[in-house]
């Protein structure tokens, strides 16, 4: 196999990113850039130069509408494929749009984790508008995602003896459980205010936590954004967003944290 390097795995994310927009294009469905690849658009007009994946988000409604037109789609290409909890075929709370003809090594999971690059689809749930209740939702969210982690690495990995000491006493527990339990574990504490008031939304299912939170007003409406030569979809109140996750957004971090962090990827 033959190791590629960022900038030939960004273009290759490129490629995606293209082919999931045209996806949603054509089947009606809704979705927003997210996380870095929302700053990597308003920041560098692509992705940041040392960044090495992509995120989206949509509402759930959206997500579900992607996920049935996914199953019955004939315009999906060879080795490119929708994978989710609920096909158990992705052991997470969220969705992926992968191409399997590269593999990816991620150092300290289990070989069988999504092996392959992608694009990550979150779905954006009403949230309480109580910072208590949100704050609490959320807390139970951090929780069975560090459960589910620790189920999916493999013995003796982490970056101290007392982290690769925990994940070899939990990890036992949390293969009992099942990693797919969990992912839908999280999946229903994401949708609990499903019925509740339509006031505030956020991406619970996010690595950001009480940050993600913010109005369904000011997630909408949406425009589009050049990324990379390309036009994508983003909110018109992305400072909101972005303010909330990152403050200073505009400023660029110190030269030691501009790093790729990420897996190895081969050419199959």
């Amino acid at each position: 196999m033959q190791k590629i390097e960022l900038k030939e795995l960004q273009g290759l994310t490129l490629d995606l990113i293209v082919e999931f927009d045209d996806f949603c294009t054509k089947n009606n469905i809704s979705y927003v850039l997210g996380g870095g690849s929302m700053l990597g658009a308003i920041r560098h007009q692509g992705f940041i130069p040392w960044d090495d994946d992509m995120d989206v988000m949509m509402l759930r409604e959206e997500y579900e509408k992607l996920l049935i037109a996914a199953k019955v789609s004939k315009d999906i290409k060879p080795e490119r494929k929708f994978i989710d909890p609920y096909s158990r075929t992705f052991a997470r709370n969220f969705a992926r749009y992968v191409r399997t003809d590269y593999t990816k090594h991620e150092e300290g999971f289990q070989e069988d984790d999504c092996p392959w690059i992608g694009i990550d689809i979150f779905p954006i749930d009403y949230v309480p508008a109580d910072d208590a209740k949100f704050k609490k939702q959320m807390k139970q969210v951090r929780f069975w995602r560090k459960l589910l982690l620790f189920s999916l690495t493999v013995p003796n990995s982490g970056k101290s003896k007392a982290k690769k000491l925990a994940k070899n006493i939990i990890r036992p527990f949390t293969k009992r459980i099942g990693s797919y339990r969990m992912a839908l574990k999280m999946d229903a504490i994401a949708q609990k205010y499903r019925n509740g008031d339509h006031t505030y939304i956020a991406a619970v299912c996010g690595m950001y936590g009480d940050r993600e939170r913010w109005k369904l007003e000011e997630y909408l409406p949406q425009t589009r954004v050049p990324f990379e030569g390309v036009m994508l979809p983003v909110p018109e109140n992305y400072d909101i967003y972005l303010s909330n996750l990152y403050h200073d957004y505009m400023q660029l971090p110190p030269e030691d944290k501009r790093k790729y962090s990420c897996a190895t990827v081969y050419k199959n």
